[in-house]
């Protein structure tokens, strides 16, 4: 059998993360490699389950995004849309099911459903979140849902051509960006992209958290326009891209240009952050990587959601934490 090898790769999300903690950015991606493997030691183990519980947010989110990618492929596929009633139903379903999985079975040994060890806030300790925390994710995830129905994508997309709808998060996309004679694959989840009749491509990034600054997301953003442009030949001129917040705005379009110059910018910084973690792995390509040549974040505001705390003793330390909370009973929601 051939050995999977941990081979150097970009995401916009796993330079943020670098640029938070360095540290955490080695459990992620190095600390776990190969915890799967009947022979793996128990720490590495531990490490690799970690890296598959997810938190309350991307939990949720990721189930909303999973639902409207669904939606999207009965339009491409112009087959009728289900009423939002019963969408809903299934979305709040499948979190109910998933989250008493999460508070029977901590091993990571028997997933609910493909991709699902575990929700974070049932490991314990300060990760513990009370009962009522949870039913406000959850109404907003169904508002979330509801929004797309509801936002002003909806009519735009049932009008296009299938043939013009582009991306929809369905496939893992990636370009390769040379740097310092390594080529980098710099890897793209592009929630949904299509064209409309005057030949503008809209970018579409999906929200389910509350409305940011203008300017939140134009780094990610930037990314998209620079691989429509580099791999499929749309000038940056001819691309709109934005959020939609479906929980909050749905019905707003916030869709905007990108010049050309702040594609290059945001390219420049992501050159930046690419060099500065090969800098500290000892081989991109073998996947060789060494836990004391990533520094730990010198913030501890950064360090009160990571996973790998446990394994991380020289960590700084915040004023105070929140006590364990084992004896929640399984939320009503």
């Amino acid at each position: 059998m051939t050995r999977l090898v941990n081979s150097f790769s970009y995401s916009h999300s796993r330079g943020e993360l670098f640029r938070e903690c360095p540290r955490r950015y080695w459990f992620a991606r190095y600390g776990g490699w190969g915890g799967w493997e009947r022979s793996a030691d128990p720490v590495t183990r531990e490490i690799y389950r970690l890296t598959k519980l997810s938190n309350r947010y991307l939990w949720t989110g990721h189930h909303v995004h999973d639902r409207v990618e669904r939606l999207v492929a009965r339009i491409a596929e112009k087959g009728p849309l289900p009423p939002e009633e019963e969408e809903r139903k299934a979305l709040l379903d499948t979190l109910r099911r998933e989250y008493a999985h999460s508070r029977r079975d901590r091993s990571g040994q028997n997933p609910a459903r493909k991709g699902f060890w575990g929700l974070l806030e049932h490991e314990g300790r300060d990760f513990s979140i009370s009962d009522a925390e949870w039913k406000p994710l959850v109404d907003r995830a169904g508002e979330s849902l509801g929004g797309f129905y509801r936002s002003w994508v909806l009519p735009e997309l049932l009008a296009v051509d299938p043939s013009e709808i582009l991306d929809r998060d369905a496939e893992l996309r990636t370009a390769l960006l040379e740097v310092d004679g390594l080529e980098v694959p710099v890897h793209m989840k592009i929630d949904l992209a299509y064209r409309v009749s005057d030949g503008t491509v809209r970018v579409v990034d999906w929200k389910t958290g509350r409305p940011g600054s203008p300017d939140e997301h134009v780094s990610q953003l930037a990314l998209y326009a620079w691989y429509y442009g580099r791999e499929r030949g749309v000038p940056v001129d001819r691309i709109l891209l934005g959020p939609v917040y479906l929980a909050y705005r749905p019905e707003k379009a916030e869709l905007q240009s990108i010049s050309s110059g702040s594609v290059d910018a945001v390219l420049a910084e992501t050159l930046t952050t690419i060099r500065e973690i090969l800098s500290c792995i000892d081989d991109p390509v073998l996947g060789v990587a060494r836990k004391e040549r990533f520094p730990v974040t010198s913030r501890s505001f950064n360090c009160r959601d990571c996973p790998f705390r446990a394994f991380c003793p020289d960590r700084p330390r915040p004023p105070a934490s929140r006590s364990d909370d084992n004896a929640a009973e399984l939320a009503s929601f």
